[in-house]
């Protein structure tokens, strides 16, 4: 059965093949929005999976990362986004999701919680300058980007925000600010040490007495212990410090995950710390195919078992319940029956599990069943002739 599917997966991405030749490969869409609370045009990147243009099956809702230091991250995360959720090579790790990429205006402006206008030695630094503009970027990001991602897309409820050095102090601090905005949070080798730790000082409170159920928020920490460090290394002990704080006081409901990644530095480690933190995020979602063929009541249980444990509802795609549909025809007629159902209950607007029910129930002799779904499938789709051939001959 493993073998079939991997079949099956290998013929799915063989049929994407294109003729020979030169032709531009999209990998997504660059997009803008004026922006009222910054008081500028904001440009940003959006990543949607293969599925969601593709008509075959019923459009369906995806979740959101929104990504920082987005013109430096989209192409590894929208690729680990592909492989992990879309079926590459027979792997669904975690679901299809559209990625927004923010890039950078003023970074420093806008990833820094509190100004600051002198560096570690005490002395002015030019480079703060701006620095204390969080806030209204969260706000930018809350009330404008994504209502607007919203409104354009096919989104569910369910949010990650990802971010790397400032960027991880700005996912850490929307956390303890704006909770309701994200579900999941990442933390890559975030700047803890910015403004004396400040962020440190109201970390043990927030995870002591805030409510944080079905919030997950996941710290990749880089190897950044240098040989020549002749005193105490502001960025790399403020990390370890948060990890203490959260592993010692957190009674807030978050899932926290802490991972040290001794063979990376600063630069290396948003790759590996992304793909960590998203099968961390959605630990328990990986479709086991083969597992699920057992029983369609294994597939609803599945997806209600993540929907309770992510505190937002997950449902299968329309392709997932008919790939496992068409492989149970060739065992058991009746788990058939069974995934199709799924299909109309969770898709009734869709043609084509109603057109399979159809085509079971005509070759069961139970002509009564046959006509009623292929009466539905040719008004949800009157184009179907094949349906209208099947209807025309039962009646």
């Amino acid at each position: 059965m493993r073998y079939l599917l991997l079949v099956l997966a290998a013929l799915i991405c063989s049929s994407t093949a294109t003729a020979q030749g030169r032709y531009p490969l999209t990998i997504g869409v660059r997009d803008s929005l004026r922006s009222q609370t910054l008081g500028e045009t904001r440009r940003f990147l959006v990543y949607t999976p293969p599925s969601y243009s593709d008509t075959t099956f019923a459009p369906q809702r995806y979740p959101v990362l929104y990504l920082l230091d987005g013109d430096a991250h989209f192409h590894s995360v929208t690729g680990l986004a592909q492989i992990l959720g879309t079926g590459v090579n027979g792997t669904y790790a975690v679901p299809e999701m559209i990625v927004v990429a923010i890039p950078n205006t003023n970074r420093t402006r806008d990833m820094t919680p509190t100004k600051v206008t002198v560096g570690f030695d005490g002395k002015p630094t030019e480079a703060f300058r701006t620095s204390g503009g969080m806030a209204n970027f969260l706000s930018f990001i809350k009330n404008e980007l994504i209502p607007d991602t919203d409104t354009k897309y096919r989104t569910t409820p369910y949010r990650i925000f990802v971010g790397h050095s400032l960027g991880g102090i700005t996912t850490i601090n929307a956390l303890f600010t704006i909770p309701e905005t994200f579900n999941a949070y990442v933390a890559i080798d975030p700047s803890l040490w910015w403004d004396n730790a400040v962020l440190l000082k109201t970390t043990k409170e927030r995870l002591s007495n805030a409510d944080y159920r079905n919030k997950v928020l996941y710290l990749g920490q880089a190897n950044t212990i240098n040989p020549d460090d002749s005193t105490a290394n502001p960025h790399f002990n403020a990390m370890v410090r948060f990890n203490s704080l959260a592993q010692t006081y957190n009674k807030s409901g978050l899932r926290f995950g802490y991972k040290y990644y001794d063979d990376d530095d600063h630069g290396s480690v948003p790759l590996i710390t992304t793909y960590d933190a998203l099968r961390f995020i959605f630990d328990g979602y990986r479709l086991d195919l083969g597992r699920l063929l057992g029983s369609p009541a294994l597939l609803t249980a599945h997806y209600e078992t993540i929907s309770a444990k992510l505190g937002a509802p997950f449902t299968p795609s329309e392709a997932i319940i008919n790939q496992l549909g068409q492989i149970a025809l060739s065992q058991d007629t009746t788990k058939a029956i069974g995934f199709f159902e799924i299909g109309t209950r969770l898709y009734p607007n869709s043609p084509r599990s109603h057109d399979r029910l159809g085509a079971i129930w005509a070759a069961k002799g139970d002509k009564a069943k046959a006509i009623g779904y292929y009466r539905r499938s040719l008004e949800l789709n009157p184009g179907n002739t094949r349906a209208a051939d099947a209807l025309k001959k039962l009646q």
